[in-house]
């Protein structure tokens, strides 16, 4: 579960604007990795570089770095809870599933294809949480109702990724409701509804420096807590 930041447009007489993105796969005996964009209708630098992209097309990359896996020794199970964001989080999580662990995932869509081609593991009950044509992403609750109705939430291992606002009420609901230690509850934002990633990276920036000036560092920020 390793993600990357690529630059995806470089404003004159600006710093390179720059996205991050989760490898789905990566081929070592190739040297190929596989990432997976999903496609928005409105303008940003990511769609336009896709846009352009074409076979030759080069781009710069900052990176890898880690993102927290389940703990698949955990004695309820795992439950992953994502949207299509987060997919190819799921694609690497259930490439590397561990024999024997048992969990469930939840995944919120409008492409019931790119549910489908998630590979089937034996252990893991699959549920796909499909949006209308009408439905945009981040506006549903569908992720957050599937979070409240999970049987038996003690003893469990939650990991969720997604939309900001929605992966938040998930954590609190968890943490606080639940009572789930936070070493069980692995979460991350994504994204926020109405927010550019650019804005968000600018907050991140902020609080960092906040933290700085108070003897702290990146340990003492929560990134999920930026844009509460």
């Amino acid at each position: 579960n390793l993600a990357v930041r690529l630059e995806v447009e470089t404003p004159e007489d600006q710093r390179p604007v720059s996205r991050v993105y989760t490898i789905r796969s990566f081929d070592e005996n190739r040297s190929l990795i596989d990432i997976d964009f999903v496609v928005h209708a409105d303008d940003s630098p990511a769609m336009r570089w896709l846009e352009r992209a074409a076979i030759g097309s080069t781009i710069h990359l900052v990176g890898p770095r880690p993102h927290f896996l389940p703990d698949h020794a955990a004695e309820g199970g795992i439950a992953l809870f994502a949207d299509e964001t987060a997919i190819p989080a799921i694609h690497a999580i259930l490439g590397t599933w561990q024999a024997g662990s048992r969990g469930d995932l939840y995944v919120e869509t409008a492409d019931r294809a790119a549910f489908d081609e998630l590979p089937e593991v034996e252990g893991v009950t699959r549920h796909l949480l499909l949006r209308g044509p009408d439905e945009g992403a981040g506006t549903t609750g569908k992720l957050v109702a599937a979070a409240r109705a999970l049987p038996d939430p003690q003893g469990r291992m939650i990991w969720a990724a997604g939309e900001r606002q929605d992966i938040r009420a998930i954590r609190a609901y968890f943490n606080e409701e639940c009572g789930l230690p936070k070493d069980r509850v692995r979460v991350f934002g994504y994204w926020r509804k109405g927010v550019s990633s650019s804005d968000i990276d600018r907050m991140r920036l902020q609080q960092y420096e906040a933290a700085r000036a108070e003897g702290g560092g990146l340990r003492q920020m929560d990134d999920l807590d930026v844009l509460a």
